[in-house]
């Protein structure tokens, strides 16, 4: 996220903080508010006012942190965010869906009460935004409240309705992996299909390599065919290099 700021500051006083008086410093480009039906600068607005409320964090005593906590951010963003997911913007949807847990307001017992809904917008209006395979993986990352039946029943929809391979993959892949315990057929099943049917995309890859052997990996073995991305974002086939000398380099972070 590049963030641009103008040079200076605002003071503004918050009057919750009345007993314990906080002055919060907020970058003179933070007091101009976003457009309500622009995402991207209402985004950067949010990171932006994040940054400031973690070095205030660390610089308060503990009255004061209770106090910053109650106007944290995500509190103040989260009925803006909301407001634009409610008029149709998907990505708001989504940024609602992957900061749900930094809203103290809504209890872990009821997460599943306020995603649902929202996996079922993103479902049923966005299955070919190019960012749909993350909500997918945010989808699987929160079956515990959803449920792992509703979970596949809106994969399984949007592995219909999306276009792209890629998104019918992720779709998919991911619904293998929630039957894995439950249907391990099924899971099976649908590995084999992602592997053979979109062998070009990287879920495709990933399914295949859910399914090798031992002896699929032994010296001397023709290389199996996968798709990759570069750490600059380049995509590639191994295909492209056959009959060339390939030095592949992987690694993670845990």
């Amino acid at each position: 996220m590049r963030f641009k700021f103008i040079l200076g500051v605002a003071l503004i006083p918050v009057a919750a903080y009345a007993a314990n008086p906080v002055v919060e410093t907020v970058p003179t480009a933070l007091a101009v508010a976003a457009p309500v039906d622009d995402f991207a600068a209402l985004d950067e607005e949010f990171e932006a006012a994040l940054v400031v409320h973690t070095k205030e964090l660390k610089g308060a005593d503990k009255a004061q942190r209770r106090a910053l906590r109650g106007n944290s951010p995500i509190k103040r963003y989260w009925p803006k965010f909301e407001a634009m997911s409610a008029a149709g913007e998907g990505r708001a949807t989504l940024w609602l869906v992957e900061h749900i847990k930094e809203n103290r307001d809504v209890r872990s017992k009821d997460r599943g009460a306020v995603l649902t809904p929202l996996f079922k917008s993103i479902i049923d209006n966005h299955a070919d935004a190019e960012w749909f395979t993350s909500a997918v993986k945010s989808l699987a990352a929160n079956k515990k409240y959803v449920g792992v039946d509703e979970a596949v029943a809106m994969l399984e929809k949007a592995a219909q309705t999306a276009k792209s391979d890629n998104a019918k993959a992720a779709s998919l892949f991911f619904t293998a992996m929630m039957l894995a315990d439950s249907d391990a057929a099924r899971s099976e099943k649908l590995m084999a299909e992602i592997g053979e049917k979109y062998s070009n995309t990287v879920y495709g890859t990933a399914a295949r390599a859910s399914r090798a052997t031992a002896e699929d990996s032994e010296v001397g073995k023709v290389a199996p065919t996968f798709v990759g991305e570069t750490i600059d974002g380049f995509q590639f086939s191994i295909e492209d290099y056959r009959g060339k000398v390939v030095a592949l380099d992987f690694y993670g972070f845990w």
